[in-house]
């Protein structure tokens, strides 16, 4: 007991913890980021799953989700939830203190199984596009946290999860499936939540502590996107480095949509949308 109240004591008073919460809508490239990062030196969970999410902050962030009554397709009911005081500080309280226990060192990996999160000096963080909405409750317990924020166009964000939760629709038994995004128009709906919700939590975030990162221009300039991202972060690599991780973008993936013509009146109908005119989306690609 004595450890874990020095472990919860140095979490809460690190002044380098500075972990990587890489926050953005579902199906907007959260991966494709979390693995640059991974292989650019920044520890993203030895934990982590197909889709590079760490069970363990997965799982608290859907702990936190149960507890605001939502899910990762009906996510604003966490908005309230985050505005009762008693609610967040117990959660706080109980985020700080798993992050401190033994529990974290299947994030950690075998490599750091004897230390903690508050003994990292070196990079680290996590990507879950459930961040999006608890990221408020990450910045209470890692107030030196940088957030990147990753977004795409949404009517693109719409056709890929439709055609996932179409592929899904047949078994009942998949936890994760959504009915919302069976309808397009619905699932465009989720992804302006999400977006509206990434620029809201992150407006009053000085500059060095969040990076916005436009999918589109990822994966149109692999070398400058990773280049720019890289020293936000302060790591340091030279050009052959920078290279090596641009050529994991796959630019061929941010055209899928629109050669889809299914997706042309959705298209035409979301140009106007605030949000699509805000991130200049509006004019299609």
């Amino acid at each position: 007991m004595a450890y874990h109240a020095r472990t919860v004591s140095a979490l809460q008073s690190q002044p380098r913890a500075r972990p990587v919460v890489v926050i953005g809508m579902h199906r907007s490239g959260t991966s494709l980021v979390a693995r640059i990062l991974a292989a650019a030196g920044v520890q993203m969970g030895a934990d982590r799953n197909v889709h590079d999410e760490s069970d363990f902050f997965r799982a608290l962030n859907k702990q936190i989700f149960r507890a605001a009554h939502a899910d990762w397709d009906w996510p604003l009911a966490t908005v309230p939830a985050l505005e009762d005081k008693t609610l967040c500080d117990n959660l706080a309280e109980h985020l700080t203190e798993r992050c401190a226990s033994k529990d974290a060192r299947a994030y950690l990996g075998r490599r750091f199984g004897k230390a903690d999160l508050a003994a990292q000096t070196g990079r680290w963080g996590w990507k879950d596009p459930r961040n999006t909405c608890t990221l408020p409750l990450w910045l209470r317990i890692f107030p030196e946290a940088q957030v990147v924020n990753v977004y795409r166009d949404g009517v693109d964000v719409a056709a890929s999860l439709v055609a996932r939760e179409r592929k899904r629709a047949g078994r009942l038994e998949n936890a994760i499936r959504s009915s919302r995004c069976l309808d397009p128009d619905r699932a465009f709906s989720l992804w302006a939540e999400y977006v509206e919700r990434s620029l809201d939590v992150t407006a009053e975030l000085p500059p060095a502590r969040v990076r916005d990162v436009r999918y589109e221009r990822l994966v149109a300039k692999p070398y400058e996107a990773v280049r720019e991202l890289l020293a936000f972060l302060e790591l340091g690599r030279d050009e052959g480095e920078v290279a090596a991780l641009m050529r994991m973008v796959d630019p061929e993936r941010a055209q899928a949509a629109h050669k889809d013509p299914e997706w042309e009146t959705l298209r035409r109908a979301k140009a106007s949308h605030p949000l699509m005119q805000r991130l200049d989306y509006g004019k299609g690609p």
